[in-house]
């Protein structure tokens, strides 16, 4: 049996001992966040061809709303119905 893989296993338990606690968040801080959503407290812009500009998206300071206005402009529908093309094999 390797004793190194033994020692090593010992310094991280006794390190991992040694170590102090780190500071607790209060619990009404937490069902503070739970009950708020990111949603709520920040408007993202309505999503139509002025807004899901380049210009305009980088002119947006909070990361969030630009992130979340990125995201719905790429999602909006621009998908047109093509015409039928009679497909032939030779």
């Amino acid at each position: 049996m390797n004793y190194k893989y033994i020692k090593i296993a010992m310094f991280l338990l006794l390190t991992a001992c040694t170590q102090e606690p780190q500071e607790t968040a209060k619990s009404t801080d937490s069902l503070v966040n739970a009950i708020k959503s990111p949603e709520q407290t920040k408007a993202v812009p309505e999503v139509n061809d002025a807004n899901c500009q380049f210009e305009y998206m980088k002119s947006i300071t909070d990361k969030y709303v630009q992130q979340t206005l990125a995201d719905n402009c790429a999602r909006r529908n621009t998908l047109k119905p093509t015409e039928h093309k009679p497909w032939t094999l030779r």
